[in-house]
């Protein structure tokens, strides 16, 4: 019997909102817009390959898989990021109006951070040797060249599809050679990774941590 790590009425929600087109952003004052992008600018030289990110999305969305987190609830979805030339991507699994193909997205940290659809983001960074960050790179350009499609229903003992904490950890822990199964909650709900499981441990840190201005 498949287990599932949320509870079934928290699936049909979810599966029920992402078919729901978002709504229009909101205007914001463009000169509030325009520091917000400075702040994610302030951020880009502390980042390296290999880091974590994370954002926190203002929609219902969001806010019902951030709930969802076992501890601390200030993330809605995460991604790893790659530095590729002179661009820093992130790699994120996501679904729905979001991501109509459900294929690994590849997304500039403008975008996938973009303060008209967020209100905060987190970079965090886990210690890793040079040979781990090789495997990981390899990892996450793989999954993208396959593309990996996005989980609707949070099946975390499926490796074919993945939602967005599968991805990261899954991931993460390929590279380190299994070293971070100790943080897999398989005795209690919810039943796997949740978002705030991937930082909350003592093998990453936080680099930045930005909460965009209102």
């Amino acid at each position: 019997m498949k287990r599932y790590l949320f509870h079934p009425l928290f699936l049909l929600f979810f599966v029920w909102a992402c078919q729901i087109p978002p709504a229009p952003k909101k205007w914001k004052d463009p000169v509030l817009l325009s520091k917000n992008f400075r702040l994610i600018d302030s951020t880009k030289p502390l980042i390296q390959s290999g880091d974590v990110i994370f954002r926190n999305g203002d929609d219902d969305v969001s806010h019902a898989a951030r709930s969802m987190n076992r501890m601390d609830t200030t993330f809605s979805h995460c991604g790893l990021i790659q530095i590729e030339g002179d661009t820093i991507f992130v790699y994120h699994s996501i679904g729905g109006v979001y991501n109509p193909d459900m294929h690994l997205r590849r997304d500039p940290i403008d975008s996938f951070c973009n303060p008209l659809d967020n209100n905060a983001f987190g970079v965090y960074r886990y210690n890793l040797n040079g040979d781990q960050l090789k495997r990981l790179s390899d990892v996450v350009h793989q999954a993208y060249r396959s593309g990996l499609r996005f989980d609707l229903y949070f099946n975390y003992q499926s490796d074919d599809v993945m939602y967005c904490s599968e991805f990261v950890f899954k991931s993460l822990n390929r590279s380190a050679d299994g070293a971070f199964t100790k943080y897999i909650r398989l005795d209690t709900m919810p039943f796997g990774v949740t978002t705030d499981d991937i930082y909350l441990n003592e093998n990453c840190r936080l680099v930045k941590r930005q909460y965009f201005l209102q």
